[in-house]
């Protein structure tokens, strides 16, 4: 081997040894606790309000908002956080998914089991 290639390859070598970089806080914007988790009914609110105003405004693709809904809708008490307001906010969120075409059920705890809704194509 060249010295320039034995070189390299000692660089890549080393870079694997090296401890990664702590994880840098991001800002979320205050709606949840150190852990991540969302833990009041007003937190929910706001996260379902940025994910609406996100997918809104073409920033945030389905797949993504899905999987934000999901985290939503797998908290443990969120029965007890889901209020009024944040339950719509939650169910257009949820229509604007299917809009687009995900196929998605309608989960039990945002609609109706006797509730058909079907999106409204533009």
């Amino acid at each position: 081997m060249t010295k320039e290639k034995n070189g390299a390859a000692r660089q890549g070598s080393g870079a694997q040894n090296k401890k990664a970089a702590p994880r840098r806080k991001t800002s979320n914007k205050g709606f949840t606790d150190e852990q991540g988790e969302i833990t009041s009914s007003k937190e929910l609110k706001e996260f379902l309000l940025a994910v609406r105003d996100r997918m809104a405004d073409d920033q945030a693709a389905a797949v993504n908002v899905a999987s934000a809904m999901n985290y939503v809708l797998n908290i443990s008490n969120i029965e007890e956080l889901l209020d009024k307001e944040s339950k719509e906010v939650a169910r257009d969120v949820w229509l604007r998914i299917k809009q687009v075409g995900v196929q998605l059920r309608n989960p039990p705890i945002l609609f109706d089991a006797d509730e058909e809704v079907f999106p409204q194509t533009p």
